[in-house]
C-alpha cells in the first residue's frame, strides 16, 4: 500500500467528532422548546409528591447536563439547545407540548429499568 498518511476516519484524533450546530456552547437552553417556569415547577412538584422517582430524576438530568458546564457561559447546568429540540421533536413531533404527566411517565419508565 501507499506511503503517507491514510485518509481521515471517524475513529482519528484529528477528526471532528461533534457537527457544529447553532445554539450550542455559550447560548445554551432553549425557551422556546423547553417551556416556561410554570411547566418546570409542576415537574418539580410532581417529583417532589413521589420520593421513589429523586433518585432516577437527578440521574436523568445530571445525564443531560453537557460535562464541565460550568467553563461556559451562562455558568448553569442547562441542556444543550440541540440536545433539547432532538429529544422533545423526535418525542413529539414539530410541535413539543410535554406534559408532566409524560415527564413522571418517563421517569416511571427509568425507575423500572435500573
Amino acid at each position: 500500500m501507499g506511503h503517507g498518511k491514510p485518509p481521515s476516519s471517524p475513529g482519528d484524533a484529528d477528526h471532528r467528532r461533534h457537527a457544529i450546530v447553532p445554539g450550542v456552547g455559550p447560548d445554551r437552553g432553549d425557551p422556546g422548546m423547553t417551556h416556561g417556569a410554570a411547566f418546570w415547577f409542576h415537574c418539580s412538584s410532581a417529583v417532589l409528591r413521589r420520593p421513589h422517582l429523586w433518585f432516577t430524576a437527578i440521574r436523568q438530568i445530571s445525564r443531560a447536563v453537557p460535562i464541565r458546564w460550568w467553563t461556559r457561559s451562562p455558568f448553569v447546568p442547562l441542556p444543550d439547545r440541540a440536545y433539547v429540540r432532538f429529544r422533545l421533536e423526535t418525542a413529539y413531533g414539530e410541535d413539543a407540548s410535554p406534559r408532566v404527566a409524560d415527564v413522571l411517565r418517563y421517569l416511571e419508565w427509568c425507575w423500572g429499568t435500573d
